[in-house]
């Protein structure tokens, strides 16, 4: 941690707002990122952002000193992601509403070069894929995406979400041998 980000740190927990301000600033992207991951585009990952650095700014000061601000962020992000999915899945599941237009895979922008039938078919992989995700428990999701969306080490991922490193590793090879199970019918020629 620079010190910096250790004054901006100490200056927000004494109620300096434009110190958080700046706090925010330098971790915003990363943070929406997780967010859209764990949660999906859409209006629903702009909410869990704002709540996620809601329960930043009011537990800031339980923040010790003894891992890194953003591992810590992370792991603050990766909970409040979590727990929202659940209570979104609940709200969903209520309604009865399946609707995945709001999906992170399916929103991932076309490069301009492709052709019309390489994009319908990278538009239906990214769908089986992120269909394929929504089927994995909570953890092995959110290793996963950690791992291979946002490109965090397995020990920042360990650290992020208070888990051994070997539990990590365990859920990433659950994660992958799930999904290869899950999109089986898909590349074998099956559907």
């Amino acid at each position: 941690m620079n010190s910096e980000e250790t004054q901006l740190i100490l200056a927000a927990r004494e109620g300096d707002d434009l110190a958080f301000a700046r706090l925010v600033a330098m971790h915003d992207a990363r943070v929406m990122s997780l967010a859209r991951s764990i949660i999906g585009y859409g209006c629903d990952a702009e909410e869990v952002y704002q709540e996620i650095f809601l329960k930043v700014h009011r537990a800031l000061p339980s923040f010790r000193f003894e891992s890194e601000f953003s591992t810590w962020l992370h792991r603050v992000a990766v909970n409040v992601a979590l727990s929202c999915r659940k209570s979104l899945a609940r709200r969903k599941q209520k309604e009865q509403v399946m609707d995945g237009n709001d999906d992170f895979f399916t929103q991932t922008p076309a490069h301009p070069a492709d052709n019309p039938e390489n994009l319908k078919l990278r538009e239906e992989t990214l769908r089986l894929i992120s269909q394929a995700l929504e089927k994995l428990p909570d953890r092995q999701r959110t290793v996963f995406v950690m791992k291979h969306d946002q490109g965090m080490k397995l020990r920042e991922i360990a650290k992020a979400l208070g888990l051994a490193e070997g539990s990590v590793k365990a859920y990433m090879f659950r994660a992958i041998e799930n999904l290869r199970e899950i999109l089986r019918p898909y590349y074998e020629g099956r559907l």
